[in-house]
């Protein structure tokens, strides 16, 4: 791999030439490479437990994209809550053989698409995971992650995966390239990552609309967020008012010390929390961060001269920016000089 990586904030996409007359005849749906996962949206809502639950993935269908569960419950939790789901929605499920019994029990509920989820996925017992729920879910999708190189990607499709995540380190309340020193830079990630046969879904510091068009055009077919929807209406968890007044919501990693101890009892001695949990503002703008997200999306592919997706990636041209750049890319006022 090169020695040097590039996320987001490091590159600007070169305009071409428009042939559009209007930003509404580009086509933002998406279909994966081996057809199992059709979306209006390529946007698929987090499986952290301060994200997706019912209320989201529904909200996430009105809007053409998709929810995914968080697993951080009793089955019979889990199973109430796929039922409060309308359309499509991905179920997660974790790496020990009791998880299998969560992914019978989902299955047996009429559940199709499935999330395989942990911090390090080009793992042994991830591919052993991967290859019992093959055999378990037989044609059902299955997205499994994350990974953050090409031969990660390519061994979680060795083992049975569908759809691969992409993304180690750069959530908004993930620690782990901090803790531990690992990671790659998203759009690197995502780029070498796309190199396999399988759709990639770019998940991790994503911030702004342009941040999902960069990925898209970097190689993902589908993104993945969280910090843009966190302290949402449709997310879990109670609204707190502060002594001041204003209203928060908790947002977590799900490796944070809150998380595991809520969840596992306790963090190990041998472990150390790769993520955090903080406060963020109560928000109902919910319907604005998507319909943001579907107008920059739209206009994306317009300056790229792009019909679909996939002509984006096939017209990939970009620029690499300075410190500058960056800032003049930021909304400033005009000052006398």
């Amino acid at each position: 791999m090169n020695s040097q990586a590039i996320t987001f904030d490091d590159v600007l996409l070169v305009p071409a030439y428009n042939h559009h007359e209007s930003r509404r005849v580009v086509d933002i749906s998406i279909v994966d490479r081996l057809s199992k996962l059709s979306l209006a949206l390529p946007v698929i809502s987090s499986n952290m437990d301060t994200i997706t639950e019912s209320k989201m993935a529904n909200f996430m269908h009105s809007k053409g994209g998709i929810g995914a569960l968080h697993r951080f419950m009793t089955v019979e939790e889990n199973i109430k809550e796929f039922q409060q789901c309308k359309g499509q929605v991905f179920v997660s499920i974790g790496c020990t053989d009791s998880e299998l019994v969560r992914a019978e029990a989902l299955r047996d509920a009429g559940a199709e698409f499935f999330c395989v989820d942990v911090a390090h996925a080009h793992a042994k017992y991830v591919g052993k995971t991967l290859k019992n729920l093959r055999q378990l879910l037989g044609s059902r999708c299955i997205m499994a992650g994350n990974v953050a190189t090409y031969a990660g990607a390519d061994y979680l499709a060795s083992c049975g995966a569908d759809i691969i995540k992409a993304g180690i380190g750069g959530g908004s309340v993930c620690s782990t390239r901090i803790k531990t020193g690992f990671g790659i830079p998203m759009l690197t990630c995502i780029q070498d990552c796309a190199r396999s046969d399988r759709s990639i879904v770019a998940d991790g510091g994503i911030r702004t609309s342009g941040d999902i068009v960069k990925a898209l055009a970097f190689g993902a077919d589908f993104v993945m967020i969280g910090g843009m929807l966190a302290g949402t209406e449709p997310t879990p968890g109670t609204v707190i008012t502060q002594k001041d007044g204003q209203q928060v919501k908790r947002y977590r990693g799900m490796a944070s010390r809150e998380a595991q101890e809520e969840f596992l009892g306790q963090m190990h001695e041998w472990k150390t929390a790769e993520g955090v949990a903080v406060e963020v503002p109560y928000r109902t703008n919910q319907e604005a961060i998507i319909a943001d997200i579907i107008g920059g999306l739209r206009s994306g592919l317009t300056y790229a001269g792009a019909d679909s997706i996939s002509e984006l990636q096939r017209k990939l041209n970009y620029v690499i920016v300075t410190q500058a750049g960056r800032l003049e890319s930021l909304p400033h006022k005009l000052m006398d000089i």
